[in-house]
Formats: structure tokens, sequence, C-alpha cells
């Protein structure tokens, strides 16, 4: 079978790209993946199928995303595609309009964290609620990353009758070894030995929320504590400045986008999540797989990751600031077995395994 991928914009051969790829071939089928790939940065050679460049904008309203449907519409009849299997917002929504408007049969959507989801804006829970309620009419097998959004996809009438699918995230390295002196790694990234260290990575945007630890920072008003943050992003400059404005510039640390990221939380003492909405983090996984304790947002793609008294409010200054408090003074617990045990749920092998059983009864 001729299966055509269709994705937003594509930076890296990430592993959830990966494991759908490899778990297809692996099958036996032929995969195209068609994707903005202009910003690609890694070794394309390594994506063991035919790519498609087409020009998918992450903003809906973008006229470019007309000219990415006529692509998409062309490339399904000129290759005689004979499945589509779609992921991310904007990339499920033109895949799907394209196979039903060149009849293709059997339609694939993988989830990864519905733009609606409890505690999103209302324009979330009304507009984009509305907009997977109707192309569900035109998908016939849905996979969620998520109980929330299980539960949510539930209520959605899919074209094929069938009941949407969970699998356990996009997958992620599980039971990596760091060998680090933690003592010569602090120095190289001018720490104290006896610092403090909270760490958070990602996008530098509004949605991961990096504002609400800086502020948190500053309340606990404690010289121990450093701030890292690893990531570049637009809200950078804006970061900088409340940092400074707030008197603990000093005590926060902008280190850009890093290779070395395990290393990091190898030397740090405390991973924080603390973003507006999320599908299952990746990175989050990672900390809770080498024993790093960790806090987050109570919201979608974290709460189901950590323990309660790890969560609080996404906005909520003195919330965070208690609980980095409580983890820096050992009045709170953080069972690092049984964390491991959970990210190993979202392991690499877990999750090709899942996929693998989906594409199986379904392909």
């Amino acid at each position: 079978m001729k299966v055509l991928l269709v994705t937003n914009q594509v930076k890296t051969y990430a592993w959830g790209f990966r494991n759908m790829i490899e778990m297809l071939t692996s099958l036996g089928h032929e995969v195209l993946w068609a994707a903005n790939f202009s910003r690609f940065v890694g070794d394309a050679e390594e994506i063991p199928c035919k790519r498609v460049q087409i020009p998918i904008c992450s903003n809906p309203m973008k006229l470019a995303n007309l000219q990415a449907l006529s692509t998409l519409k062309r490339v399904i009849k000129e290759e005689n595609i004979d499945a589509l299997h779609c992921s991310t917002p904007i990339g499920g929504m033109l895949g799907r309009i394209a196979a039903m408007q060149t009849g293709i049969s059997k339609v694939i959507y993988a989830a990864h964290g519905f733009l609606f989801y409890r505690g999103a804006p209302l324009l979330n829970r009304t507009v984009y609620k509305w907009q997977e309620q109707l192309m569900a009419h035109w998908t016939d097998v849905l996979i969620t990353i998520t109980e929330e959004d299980l539960q949510a996809a539930k209520q959605f009438k899919l074209r094929s009758g069938k009941a949407p699918y969970l699998v356990h995230g996009a997958g992620v390295e599980i039971g990596k070894t760091i060998c680090v002196d933690k003592k010569e790694k602090r120095k190289e990234l001018n720490i104290p030995e006896d610092a403090f260290v909270v760490l958070s990575a990602g996008f530098l945007n509004k949605n991961k929320n990096n504002r609400v630890l800086i502020e948190a920072v500053a309340k606990l008003a404690d010289d121990h504590v450093y701030y890292l943050i690893c990531g570049e992003g637009a809200q950078r400059a804006a970061l900088e400045a409340l940092a400074a404005k707030r008197g603990v510039g000093a005590n926060i640390r902008f280190l850009g986008y890093r290779t070395d990221l395990s290393e990091i939380m190898a030397c740090s003492d405390l991973f924080a999540m603390p973003s507006f909405r999320e599908g299952v983090p990746r990175v989050l996984l990672e900390a809770m797989d080498l024993g790093l304790p960790c806090i987050g947002a109570d919201t979608r793609g974290i709460r189901e990751l950590l323990p309660q008294q790890m969560l609080r409010h996404p906005k909520e200054v003195d919330g965070f600031a208690d609980v980095i408090w409580k983890v820096m003074t050992h009045s709170v617990s953080w069972d690092t077995a049984a964390e491991r045990e959970k990210a190993k749920q979202y392991g690499n092998e877990q999750v090709r395994r899942e996929l693998l059983a989906v594409y199986q009864k379904e392909l």
C-alpha cells in the first residue's frame, strides 16, 4: 500500500515521525512524506522515504495553505496514493480535506494534542473543537496520545464508526546513562557548585510560560537558586528584560539551543515544565527517566505524568515558588523509581508496539 504522511513544518527527523514511518515501512508499505522541510536542520538522508516539499504554514489563515492543499491533491493523484496518514493541527486539517476531495478511502489522523483541552481558552474549546468534530467525518482511524484526548475523541463520530486508539506519546529514548562531572559541568555553565539549579527546555514562546518561573525565582529571593533556560525563540528578549526588571538577571541563565541537554539535566536539581499546554512532552519524560525531580503546570499532557503535589496552575507564581521551595528543602517526596517506570510506558519500544498493532489492524 502507498501511504502519504502529511505534517506541518519539520525541523528534524524526530522520534514521532521516525516511529510512524519505520513502523509503516516494516509492514511493507511505501511511504511518501509531504511537509514543509524549508527549515530542516538534520541529515535528510537518514529519512527512509521520499519527501515532498509543500508550503504548509502553522498559521491557518495564511494563503500559502491554499497552495499546500492544491499540491497535496496533485501528489495524491500523481503518486496513486492508497491511504493518507496525517498529523499536527494544520497538516491534519489540510491532509483530511485533500483526502476527502480526492476520494481516499483510508485516512489516519494522529492527534498529538488537541488544541482544545480542560482549561483551554474559550476559542480553543469552541472553534477548534468544532473543527475536529467536522474533520472526524473524514477520518477512519484516530490516534490520541493522552487519556484526556482519548476521552474527548470518543465523542466524535468517525467515518468508519470505529473507536479512537491511545498510543503513549510520540516516543522517547529511555534508559540512557549520562556520565558527567557535575562540578566541572557547573563550572562550564558558570553556576556555583552549591547552587540549587532549576532547569527548563523548549522553544521560548508564550505557551512554554517561562515567565512564571522567572517570577517564582524572584519571589523566592534566594541567591542560592539558579534557573537555566535551554532553547531559543521570539520571547527571549522579553524574558531577559523581565529577569533584569525583577532583579534576578544574575541568577537566570539563557543557554540557547543545546546539544548537551542530558548533561545539563544530570547536574541540575529540578526540572520544570510550566507550559499552558503540551501533548506528551518528550523532554519531561527524559528528565523523569534520568531520575530528576520534576514540577509542572496542571494542564493536559503534564498532569498525566506528574504527581498532583508537583503540579501548579500555570499562572500561579506563588504556587511555583512554593513547590520549588518544597523540593529544595526536601519537604515534598519524589519517587524516582516510580517515575522512571512511568516514563518507560512512553518509551520508543512501547510506542512502536502500539503503532504497529494499529497499522496491522487498519492497513
